[in-house]
């Protein structure tokens, strides 16, 4: 799990940490050893969300800067010695080129390796809300990560029946299996119904995600400018992490629509209690993201029965489906005007918070994570790796 940064001292999360994470706690508790390459925030992020690991640090900077894109590139080539004689099941996490460098290596030593390469999504060369330097780097990583891939793997697990066609064209077509993402939906019920009715609204719309503009950050800035003209005081709280470019543009872009009293910045949220508090006393979440291919955020805000407006994404529609409020990619007036019928009409909110709950009971991890560990074992006939 090498991609994971942090700022000011907080660790980045993600929904493909998350999953990987939840995934590991899961076959932990089925009684498999589990061993975690991370950088020294991944290993804190592994901790705070609850995985008890053997953990081998991945000696890079933290920090997400260019300078750190590169060092993290090369020195991804070489394994600690701790890892130099692994034998089992080698699971990297993302089909970057810094996680995908160290399975090959464990792949390549090792006698009796298994290599499972998860891929979450297939990027075009050039993304919206991110600058081409970003765009390029990003682009050539993750190709790089695929010829790897392609010829050492063992397993490719695609999260999402959207992505595995995407790297099927992109030329991995040998053992790729569909997976998909969930959530803890028990538990998340379990808080929600200890929060009960103590809470009251508190926002009228959250936004948990990476604060950058492939996420949509800025874009919900410019929305909820526009959902106040309607509602004077509408609330929105964002929870998430950004670096330091990216706040200072967000408290500018805050100043200059003078949303001081509107916006709340509500920092990365590790403890799920709190997260899931917070969730359930909103009225809707909001995702103006410009990429995602499952989006394990909009997951969790059913979970909480939270009302989802999203832009309407070809690679998350045939997920979500009916069960969410789509709004054309970039309207962020529509989006606006979306966000401020639903506060005005509880009915509606209380359909789609109903149907999101109902929905949202079959990704369940524990399913997720035995079905992914049978994939890997059946696809390599190497039953033995689970027992």
């Amino acid at each position: 799990m090498n991609g994971i940064g942090s700022v000011n001292g907080f660790s980045g999360i993600s929904g493909g940490e998350v999953r990987s994470i939840e995934i590991a706690k899961r076959w932990k508790k089925e009684g498999l050893t589990v061993h975690v390459l991370a950088p020294k925030a991944g290993i804190a992020l592994c901790k705070k969300l609850g995985l008890k690991a053997i953990f081998h640090e991945f000696i890079v900077p933290n920090d997400y800067s260019v300078r750190a894109y590169f060092i993290r590139f090369f020195k991804s080539r070489s394994l600690p010695k701790s890892l130099l004689n692994f034998d089992g099941i080698v699971y990297s996490t993302s089909e970057h080129a810094y996680d995908v460098f160290p399975a090959l290596k464990v792949k390549e030593k090792g006698k009796n390796v298994t290599w499972a390469a998860v891929v979450h999504w297939v990027a075009p060369m050039r993304r919206k809300g991110t600058s081409f330097l970003n765009s390029i780097l990003f682009f050539i990583n993750q190709r790089i990560g695929f010829n790897e891939i392609r010829k050492k793997a063992d397993v490719v697990l695609a999260v999402s029946k959207n992505t595995e066609m995407q790297v099927k064209k992109v030329g991995l077509t040998k053992n790729v299996f569909s997976v998909v993402a969930g959530v803890d939906f028990k538990g998340i019920r379990k808080i929600v119904a200890a929060a009960g009715t103590s809470l009251v609204n508190k926002y009228d719309g959250i936004f948990m995600k990476r604060f950058s503009g492939t996420k949509g950050v800025f874009d919900i800035i410019d929305i909820w400018y526009e959902v106040v003209k309607k509602k004077e005081n509408a609330k929105l709280g964002l929870i998430g992490l950004g670096s330091r470019a990216s706040m200072a543009k967000l408290g500018k872009m805050i100043e200059k629509y003078g949303l001081e009293d509107n916006v709340d910045f509500l920092g990365p949220i590790y403890n799920v209690e709190r997260k899931f508090a917070i969730l359930s006393a909103s009225s809707v979440f909001v995702l103006p993201s410009y990429e995602e291919n499952w989006a394990i955020v909009i997951g969790e805000a059913m979970a909480a029965g939270v009302p989802v407006v999203c832009y309407d994404l070809p690679d998350i529609r045939p997920i979500w489906g009916d069960n969410v409020e789509w709004v054309p990619k970039g309207n962020k007036k529509e989006f606006a005007a979306k966000v401020v019928d639903l506060l005005n009409h509880s009915q509606r909110r209380n359909e789609l918070s109903r149907g999101g709950i109902s929905f949202i009971k079959r990704y369940d991890w524990q399913a997720i994570a035995e079905e992914e560990m049978i994939i890997i074992a059946s696809a390599t006939d190497n039953l033995s790796c689970v027992k």
